[in-house]
């Protein structure tokens, strides 16, 4: 891939508060959920995903160029972090099981979520995340706050856990509900730009919190 430093458009010598900054500036820029259909600004976002992935952990990048066959695979479930590197030949249940409770999240099943969940023996930073997602939705904001303190714990550098941590000790989905009764996740495209009348989507949709539009 091309220079990660030229692709988040900073320096080498740059800072990580800077780094942290031009990434947001990018997602925000390019996320799908604000450009759905778009292949290009899709493109551009595994781009930036995989540019803010090669600098925060370089390790991983050292030891392909060694000789090591992987690949890069969008991680759906995992926020704008969502770029990490694997083998092609790697099986993993367990994440199979992270996936498809994160799609029963986003359909607003959040008690099938936690069903498929409990299946998964990997209970890594993603598992706590996706916990936290479905136990807000389903009202359990002590359980939902506990574990994605645990999943920051785990990931402090993950963008996304930080801005659910800050979400969920806000109230979580009692603000959601209370701006209109929404519940659940939605794929529409124009929703964001019709709940930003309300403070609690605006803490969303219009300051880069996009997980659930």
């Amino acid at each position: 891939m091309d220079d990660p430093y030229k692709v988040l458009g900073v320096s080498r010598d740059a800072t990580d508060d800077e780094i942290k900054q031009a990434y947001r500036r990018l997602a925000k820029k390019y996320h799908p959920d604000l450009n759905p259909g778009d292949k290009v600004a899709a493109e551009k976002m595994q781009e930036v995903n995989a540019a803010y992935d090669q600098i925060k952990n370089p390790e991983k990048y050292t030891a392909s160029s060694s000789g090591s066959h992987g690949g890069y695979s969008y991680d759906p479930f995992g926020g704008f972090g969502g770029y990490q590197q694997r083998s092609y030949t790697e099986s993993d249940t367990s994440d199979r099981y992270q996936q498809s409770a994160y799609q029963y999240v986003r359909m607003g099943r959040y008690q099938e979520a936690l069903n498929i969940l409990s299946n998964s023996s990997k209970r890594d930073g993603r598992w706590y995340y996706i916990s936290a997602l479905a136990n807000d939705g389903m009202g359990n904001q002590v359980t939902a706050l506990e574990h994605i303190r645990k999943a920051v714990s785990m990931e402090p550098d993950n963008y996304m856990y930080l801005q659910t941590l800050e979400y969920i000790q806000s109230g979580g989905a009692a603000y959601r509900r209370q701006a209109g009764n929404f519940r659940g996740f939605s794929t529409r495209g124009d929703i964001c730009t019709k709940l930003c009348l309300c403070y609690a989507v605006q803490f969303f949709c219009c300051r880069g919190r996009l997980f659930w539009c």
